[in-house]
């Protein structure tokens, strides 16, 4: 997998991320991963802002599917602010989401509710779609782990009619499984607070909203991954119901059927967290507590090593009120103090991760700022070389590059191109008798005047010293010949003696028209001799 990006032709990175994401979307997110690190260096390397911005976007959702949630924030974080810096808001709307969501996993509600606000307001900027609802239901997450469940059940209402009223009703899953979810975790809370077991009719109205048949073939347009993470927390809150209401049988067969499903998920530790969870609360139901406690401890084991904060504190709870009920009460009190310095730990952390962050973020501005100036001051000599530099005209470089192209278009028309060439009469009189600087001054005059009475498409150029050279790409015989008397009579007719009392110019203009087996050189040297042959009948 190290040398992917070798194995397309022409480095085709665009492909290369459309299969990592193909890759995630069918469950294998350790395949996305590897290719999209293989696209970040590649972009690194050519200095592609945007690629590498895309690049950190598929690899933080691949993170984020195997647990990785610090990784997948540190690198959604960094796709953001990439986003942010070539403009792209789209990019970064989708990347604050899996900021927001990582950042309530990991336990830091108030800056994933701030990352889903600002999520939401990018994506309000953007045409219609998919990615409003979206924006909602990471909101509603952001909110409920903040134990807002008003705004949270409001946020994912809305995701929810967002789809069907879009006429994207199927899509309306996620929404709701994070809905039901979130009623799971605000029933445990309850439960926790008041020492009551809560109704759990809002519930069952939720179960029933949608029928999700569990075990049948996957939703139409529902990623691999994703569908058996819903049907995994289907069974949890059917099982978490069923436990609830005394139905201890029923509540086996679910988590039976929840473990299944997270055997084919083994490196989404989530959904066998979630297992545990389940599989504490029956144990708890029967009164066995040791293997109540089992089940805790393996699951707070878990949830540490994924970091996954909400269910590290719904763990130590749990084990909190099994400890109470059997009269352990100092070892109850125990279980909430270590999650109380395990909170102060990670805000810690979070400080230190926040510095590393900004510092990363100063260096990448400054060597995007450095990137900037290098391309504006390749911008400026590219333009210095193409540009002659007293008149602002094209120069000769410019000339024989650009001259080719009109060449082959207007044999293709069946309208040859035709070239004209100038030369200012007796030139070296003026330089002699008026100075230098004056000779300078006719000359950007000239150039005036030559753009004046240009069309768009036609070009001008100073070849050298006082002659110049026009290229028409689009013209007749006729025109040509009128808009060389135009300029010619300009030149005679201006006033000159603005720049310098007693001071004429005058010029000799001639043409010719382009012939199929014509170079560059061949056509200006034609034009050249009619130019010189024009200039010996004036005199």
């Amino acid at each position: 997998m190290k040398n992917v990006v070798h194995e397309l032709p022409g480095g085709n990175f665009d492909l290369l991320l459309e299969q990592a994401r193909a890759k995630l979307r069918g469950g294998d997110a350790l395949a996305c991963q590897a290719l999209a690190k293989s696209v970040i260096r590649a972009a690194r390397e050519r200095q592609d802002v945007h690629l590498e911005a895309r690049a950190l976007l598929c690899l933080a959702s691949g993170d984020r599917v195997v647990s990785h949630f610090r990784k997948s924030n540190e690198t959604s974080q960094r796709a953001a602010f990439l986003f942010q810096l070539v403009g792209d808001v789209a990019g970064e709307s989708e990347a604050l989401m899996i900021v927001s969501h990582t950042y309530s996993v990991l336990g830091r509600s108030e800056e994933a509710v701030e990352a889903a606000l600002l999520s939401l307001r990018l994506t309000e900027r953007l045409p219609p779609g998919p990615a409003l609802a979206l924006s909602y239901n990471y909101l509603g997450i952001a909110y409920a782990h903040d134990r807002n469940y008003d705004k949270a059940d409001e946020a994912f209402t809305t995701a929810i009619k967002t789809l069907e009223d879009g006429g994207l009703p199927s899509e309306a899953w996620l929404p709701w499984f994070n809905q039901l979810n979130m009623e799971v975790c605000r029933l445990f809370g309850e439960r926790y607070y008041t020492g009551q077991l809560p109704g759990l009719g809002r519930l069952q109205a939720l179960r029933g909203v949608h029928k999700f048949p569990v075990g049948a073939d996957p939703l139409a347009g529902l990623p691999q991954g994703d569908y058996i993470v819903s049907q995994a927390v289907w069974l949890l809150a059917a099982g978490v119901e069923n436990c609830w209401r005394g139905r201890l049988n029923e509540a086996l067969a679910d988590v039976e059927m929840c473990s299944a499903w997270a055997a084919r998920s083994p490196w989404n530790s989530s959904l066998a967290i979630l297992e545990l969870w389940l599989r504490a609360e029956i144990a708890w139901a029967a009164k066995d507590w040791e293997i109540a406690e089992q089940r805790i401890r393996k699951m707070i084991e878990m949830a540490v090593e994924a970091e996954h904060e909400p269910m590290v504190a719904i763990g130590h709870l749990l084990a909190s009120q099994i400890l109470a009920e059997q009269g352990y009460g100092k070892r109850a009190k125990d279980e909430l103090k270590t999650l109380r310095v395990r909170k102060q730990g990670l805000r810690n952390d979070f400080l230190k991760s926040r510095e590393s962050v900004v510092a990363w973020q100063l260096k990448v501005r400054k060597n995007h700022e450095d990137l900037q100036r290098m391309e504006a001051s390749s911008r400026t000599l590219e333009k210095l070389s193409f540009e002659d530099p007293l008149t602002g005209l094209a120069n000769r470089r410019r000339f024989t590059e650009m001259v080719p192209e009109l060449l082959s278009q207007g044999l293709a028309r069946g309208r040859p191109a035709f070239v004209a060439l100038i030369d200012i009469d007796q030139f070296k009189q003026v330089n002699d008798r008026f100075s230098h600087q004056v000779g300078d001054q006719v000359l950007q005059h000239i150039a005036q005047i030559l753009k004046s009475h240009l069309r768009e498409g036609d070009m001008p150029a100073r070849l050298a010293g006082d002659e110049f050279v026009l290229a028409f790409g689009q013209a007749d015989a006729t025109h040509v010949e009128q808009v060389c008397e135009r300029i010619r009579a300009a030149v005679k007719n201006h006033n000159w003696a603005s720049i310098q009392d007693g001071l004429q110019v005058t010029i000799s203009v001639g043409f010719a028209q382009a012939q199929s087996e014509d170079s560059v050189e061949t056509l200006t040297h034609r034009a050249d001799l009619a130019m010189y042959s024009a200039k010996r009948i004036a005199a």
